[in-house]
């Protein structure tokens, strides 16, 4: 069958995608939905738990550095609603040791801003893999 994997990709539940910079939002959601994602965003800590309590997300994908608190603080009160949804930090600030913190605290992976289209999307697809193998 042709469209198979685009339609599994939209059977699985929604990426929420949280940055406080509304062209980062823009630009990875833009790439998101090509790779065949239904992604929704929000810019603060506020917003993404509202959405988390409305909407069960596959996997959420966190900037670290956010208006209102951390992407690691985020983590764990979406882990409390949703304790399987996976998590993926991607920020521009974080050094070796503050990623190995972070992923110690809450969280699945990290990616470095800036990072390739085909790396987000690798990344993202082996996330959502493991999420289908437990």
């Amino acid at each position: 069958m042709q469209g198979e994997t685009s339609e599994s990709k939209s059977d699985q539940g929604p990426i929420l995608h949280v940055d406080d910079d509304p062209d980062i939002r823009l630009l990875i959601a833009g790439c998101l939905r090509e790779f065949g994602y239904v992604v929704v965003t929000a810019g603060t800590v506020a917003e993404a738990l509202q959405l988390a309590r409305e909407v069960r997300f596959e996997l959420c994908i966190l900037d670290v550095r956010l208006p209102d608190g951390t992407g690691i603080e985020l983590c764990q009160q979406l882990r409390q609603l949703q304790p399987n949804v996976r998590i993926l930090y991607y920020s521009a600030y974080a050094s070796d040791s503050e990623q190995k913190e972070a992923l110690s605290v809450c969280g699945d992976a990290y990616l470095k801003k800036p990072v390739s289209a085909a790396e987000l999307e690798q990344t993202i697809a082996r996330l959502l893999n493991c999420e289908e193998q437990d």
